[in-house]
């Protein structure tokens, strides 16, 4: 059952990529034309990147495993909603994270972007797409909560850059900023989240977070940002901690009041993610004992040591098994 689940989920993402991406190259480029003509100027080559490679593609793939949830497939006007918000994202990010936007104006484009005057062709990007969400979804007031809790988390980065930061103070960070954006993702499609719904996905987001940060153990380190994988002083305490959060997850997933099937087969495609997590957990641990223990000298390693080959069948079949591991009762 759980390999039949895993294959399903499988090329459930495969056919979903096969036609996002078609239609990530005509929509985006289609809508930023105009604006692109109004203020003589383009989106740089760095964010036109991470909109197309990842967020155009990773949040409509999000947004169609919720539908899941409720039993439907993904329609072709919240497709559209989780494209829009897969190209403000990285830009709100970069407003944030190299504070080319005050705070102020970020809370202003954000809690109010009718009454918004942009000086930036990015600002207008902003406030043209949340002008248009905000009068389709079907909540515009929790989807407003929920985008200003995602970017008042994002704030908390800032935090990550202090010497002095605690292994308790980036964990909230951590959590934080990934349950938030998760849950923010649900208001773009056409179904209310209940609290259950919102608690899962708390700890659901928290934990696809700190797998991100896994991953990212090498990139945070040159750009100054302390996490809870870059920091780590027991890469074995630290799995165990991940495991068990994620199969909290599961738990909590599970006793949402949906259809079985819908329900496992969103538990699948979710714990997949999480295993990639743990795959690279253990690479890092290896290489921590490899070093004789303690916090990885990060500044003395190459960056091919600390990134994990998800591509290699050996880690294909590792998390295929860790998936299982997460999600067995």
């Amino acid at each position: 059952m759980y390999l039949f689940r895993l294959i399903t989920v499988s090329r459930f993402v495969f056919r979903f990529f096969k036609k996002q991406k078609p239609y990530n190259d005509q929509f985006i480029a289609a809508y930023l034309q105009p604006l692109y003509e109004e203020y003589q100027a383009t989106l740089a080559p760095r964010a036109m990147e991470k909109i197309k490679k990842y967020y155009c593609l990773g949040i409509p793939v999000t947004c169609a495993s919720y539908a899941k949830i409720y039993g439907r497939k993904l329609s072709d006007k919240e497709r559209e909603y989780a494209t829009l918000t897969g190209i403000i994202t990285p830009i709100i990010d970069d407003f944030t994270d190299e504070r080319t936007l005050s705070d102020e104006k970020i809370e202003s484009l954000t809690s109010n972007p009718a009454e918004y005057e942009p000086a930036t062709l990015e600002e207008a990007v902003v406030k043209n797409i949340l002008c248009y969400l905000l009068e389709k979804v079907p909540s515009p007031e929790g989807f407003l909560y929920a985008l200003n809790r995602t970017i008042k988390a994002q704030h908390l980065s800032v935090k990550q850059m202090d010497p002095s930061v605690t292994t308790d103070e980036l964990l909230h960070i951590t959590l934080e900023k990934g349950a938030w954006s998760h849950i923010f993702f649900h208001w773009l499609i056409n179904e209310i989240p209940t609290q259950q719904t919102v608690d899962a996905m708390d700890t659901m987001g928290g934990m696809l977070q700190m797998s991100n940060d896994i991953f990212d153990v090498y990139k945070d380190f040159k750009e100054g940002f302390k996490t809870i994988p870059n920091t780590c002083a027991d890469y074995k305490a630290f799995e165990k901690y991940y495991v068990q959060e994620c199969r909290k997850f599961c738990r909590m997933a599970r006793a949402l009041p949906y259809k079985k099937k819908d329900l496992e087969f969103f538990i699948t495609f979710i714990a997949f993610v999480m295993a990639r997590g743990i795959v690279a957990i253990q690479m890092l641990k290896k290489l921590q004992a490899e070093m004789g223990g303690g916090v990885l000298p990060l500044a003395q390693l190459e960056r091919k040591q600390l990134i994990c080959d998800m591509e290699k069948p050996l880690n294909v079949f590792r998390t295929a098994w860790y998936t299982y591991t997460v999600v067995k009762r």
